[in-house]
This record gives structure tokens, sequence and C-alpha cells, in this order.
């Protein structure tokens, strides 16, 4: 049925005069452009150019374009950016105009292509890839390096939004799918820099981490000296209230008699045979510490 079709369609175009068309290529968009000036945009199906007609054949599959750039920052740091277009030719009756002036027309005879040929990487080099690298370096150029990464989806939207509205604004026939800001790398010597202040960061962490632990164990020794100090007290307290009690306990007549029984030891040696009375034992109170003894010993038996 598809072969009978196509059978019917070229000969109703031979008798019309001429030829059986050709297939739109894939991805492709044809522009018949006849010699009054009137252009007739085929996107799919049979083309067919007659006579003096021009056929211009437009490529509208989307595509992608990188650039690296190095940007000069705010902080006087340059950063190794890549951004990427990603988008296609717009083609309607609008913008054949723009499409015819601006884009190189390559003669080409390539299976179903036989005529001009309209290349979206052409389009780009000439008149986008300035546009595109010139927004991208004004807009991060405002940023500080260390900003960068953390604003990257901001940036990426920011550019994208210009990078539209200047398209727009010159009436470019593309069309702007996305635009990527990738790559974002600092300077060898930044990094390697940065590197060294994280580590040195990392140090200041452990060092503080290990100073806190000290001063909280000497807090702890403290409080434990504090508390032996307390118990030391205590017991120094309870040592000087038992003194003070024997001390009460000790008179002078007590006194006296311990040292006569002293004495009493000293003299009961062999070769021993005098006691020897202290001189604070004679006098008028020799006799009463002899009686309150001689009544002491009587108690023990």
């Amino acid at each position: 049925m598809k072969v009978l079709c196509l059978a019917v369609l070229c000969l109703g175009v031979v008798i019309g005069g001429a030829g059986c068309g050709k297939v739109v290529p894939p991805g492709t968009t044809v522009i018949i452009l006849s010699p009054s000036g009137e252009s007739t945009i085929i996107r799919s199906g049979v083309y067919k150019g007659w006579g003096r007609d021009k056929v211009y054949f437009v490529d509208t599959k989307l595509k992608s374009y990188s650039k690296s750039l190095k940007i000069l920052c705010a902080d006087d740091i340059n950063m190794d950016v890549v951004v990427k277009w990603i988008g296609s030719f717009a083609v309607d009756e609008n913008t054949i105009d723009i499409i015819k002036a601006k884009v190189p027309a390559t003669r080409t005879r390539r299976g179903d292509i036989d005529g001009f040929e309209l290349s979206l990487d052409q389009f780009y080099k000439i008149a986008m890839d300035d546009i595109v690298s010139s927004i991208t370096r004004t807009t991060i150029s405002a940023y500080k390096t260390d900003s960068i990464r953390e604003q990257r989806e901001a940036i990426r939207n920011t550019v994208k939004e210009k990078v539209i509205a200047r398209l727009k604004t010159l009436k470019y026939p593309v069309e702007t799918a996305d635009v990527l800001i990738t790559n974002l790398d600092y300077p060898i010597e930044i990094t390697a820099m940065r590197k060294r202040i994280k580590n040195a960061e990392l140090k200041d962490l452990e060092n503080a981490a290990i100073a806190k632990a000290e001063v909280a164990k000497a807090r702890r020794d403290a409080e434990l000296a504090v508390e032996k100090g307390k118990a030391k007290l205590v017991q120094a307290e309870a040592d000087a209230a038992a003194n003070r009690v024997r001390s009460a306990s000790l008179t002078p007549e007590i006194i006296m008699i311990k040292q006569i029984e002293m004495y009493e030891k000293l003299a009961s040696g062999p070769n021993n045979t005098a006691v020897l009375i202290p001189f604070s034992a004679l006098g008028s109170g020799i006799e009463k510490t002899m009686l309150l003894k001689d009544s002491i010993d009587k108690l023990k038996k």
C-alpha cells in the first residue's frame, strides 16, 4: 500500500510537469525558496524543488556546545569553568529570513539532501559562542571563588535567563533547552592552598578537642582533690576533738602517777637500785599523789 501511494504521488507530480519528490531527512526541516521570494516550510514527508527554486536543509536536531573559560573572579582568583548551551534551530515563518541571512549555506549533495545545507554548528560558532561566553564570564566574575560552588545553581539560572533574553532580543532562530555550568575548578595552587587551610582547620579542631578534654580532666582532678581535702579536714577535726577529750582527762595527778609508774619500771631492772622522782612530784603534793596511786592500785586488785 505504501509503495502504491508513493507511485501515485510520483505519477501526479509527473502529470503536473515535474519528477518524483524526495523524503525529508530525519531531524531536518526543508525550506523551499521560490524566485518570487516566497518560502515553504516542509518538516516531514516529501519535498520537491521546481525549476529555479532553492532548497535549504536546516538541521533542527537538539545539539549541545561546550566551551572552557578561565574567569577572573571578584577576589582576583582565576576560576576554570565550562559552559554548555543545549538547543536547536527554531524554523518558522518569522525566522526564515534570519536563518538565510545569518547561517552560512553550504551546497550539498548527500542522499536525500540536494541543495543548500544550513548548519547549527556553524551558526553557533559564528553568532552565539561569544554571546554565551560573555554572559557566563560577566555573571561569574561578580562572585568570589569561595561562594561560586555553593551558588552554582543560582549562577546557572542567571546565565540561562540572560542568554535566552539576549537571543530573543537579537531574534535568533534558536530554542534554548538548557544552559549548564560545569567543572568549576580552582587553579592547582589555590586547590593546594585550600587543602592546607582545611588540614590546618582540622588540626585546630583536633587540638581544641584535646584541650577541652584536658580541661575537663583538670576540673575533675581539682574536684577530687577538694573532696579529698574535705575528708582530711574532717579527719583532722575528729583527731583534734579526740585529743581535746584525752587532754581534758589528763589531770596533773594522773600525769604524776604515770611518771612514777614509768620510773618504777626503769628501777625494776637488776642494775638499778634507786627510783628517780621528778622535781615536779616533790613538795606538798607528793603525799596526795602517793595516796592517789595507792588507791588506784587497790582498785586494780
